[in-house]
């Protein structure tokens, strides 16, 4: 199908000089999808970034890690598809593989006539990493006073697109209004392409700044994330004032009637990227981060003696 429609052809093969210099190298995987977003893009023939937003995913959650990322796979499904469309899904992916210094390594092309309505399109990603499992990010045990930290998002990133359209009543018509509060149109704002975080954690590693935990918010909101984060058994102090939160989640949670509850099952609230330091090694992260080009966010306090987030303002 690659030949038929003209596609560049896709190079598979990776180099693994890199695991001679690690003492434990072991293969890693993530996978992630975006088609509430994709449903949204393709709503308003604006699909030129969502193949990034797919590989930015797959990036972000190996990097969480601290893993290196080799190579991108993607599988695109729909009923019929057409040269222009994959054309421009698959140059989205290059382009977000080229940022991560990766191999975009191939794409299967679907045609699945019985599942998906006329010119829908569906997009899953398969990223392959390595990691020397000794330095791998998450092993470190968590003290009472850890700092926790976020980086900023994008808007949504890939995650909350159904509800998001279920409770704004997303039209083409409603996502074509600009509001001067967002600074731009709705469907711009929800289509802002997801942050990769690779770099930036990669700069605290080269800085010896040891991190304990570190979890992207792309699966279940934010809250789901700080569980993940505090290894499910470790509670937390989470202070941040409501007004902080960007006005794209204030338009969610009052024009959509959402609660800030829910808000924070869904979403990832403004945070993109969650992380947690020693208290002794807080402000020389913060900076670190800042030189790296992120807002880093002071979010909270880790808490081990009970299991519990507790949100405070």
């Amino acid at each position: 199908m690659r030949e038929k429609f003209g596609l560049k052809k896709l190079q598979n093969e990776i180099l693994l000089d890199r695991f001679r210099t690690m003492t434990q190298p072991a293969l890693v995987s993530k996978t992630n999808g975006v088609s509430g977003k994709l449903y949204i893009a393709a709503e308003m023939d604006k699909m030129d970034k969502i193949g990034y937003d797919c590989v930015a995913a797959c990036v972000n959650d190996i990097a969480a890690m601290g893993a290196e990322p080799l190579f991108f796979y993607a599988n695109i499904s729909c009923v019929r598809p057409k040269a222009d469309k994959i054309r421009i899904i698959e140059e989205g992916i290059s382009e977000g593989c080229t940022q991560a210094g990766i191999q975009f390594a191939g794409s299967e092309i679907a045609e699945l006539p019985d599942k998906y309505a006329f010119d829908q399109y569906e997009l899953a990603g398969f990223i392959v990493g390595i990691v020397d499992c000794g330095k791998r990010i998450g092993n470190a045990q968590l003290k009472d006073g850890d700092v926790i930290i976020g980086l900023a998002s994008n808007g949504l990133h890939n995650n909350g697109y159904v509800k998001a359209r279920k409770q704004l009543f997303l039209s083409k018509a409603t996502m074509e209004i600009y509001y001067d509060n967002l600074g731009s149109t709705l469907g711009d704002q929800l289509l802002r392409p997801t942050r990769m975080y690779r770099a930036s954690i990669d700069r605290l590693q080269e800085m010896d700044i040891p991190i304990k935990s570190c979890v992207q918010v792309a699966h279940g909101g934010i809250d789901r994330a700080l569980r993940l984060l505090l290894h499910e058994t470790n509670g937390a102090v989470v202070k941040r004032k409501q007004d902080t939160i960007p006005p794209l989640y204030q338009m969610l949670h009052k024009d959509g009637n959402i609660d800030i509850r829910q808000m924070r099952q869904t979403f990832n609230m403004g945070i993109g990227l969650l992380l947690i330091v020693a208290e002794e090694n807080a402000d020389k992260a913060a900076e670190c981060l800042e030189e790296s080009g992120e807002e880093p966010i002071f979010l909270g306090l880790v808490e081990t003696d009970q299991d519990m987030v507790r949100y405070i303002e």
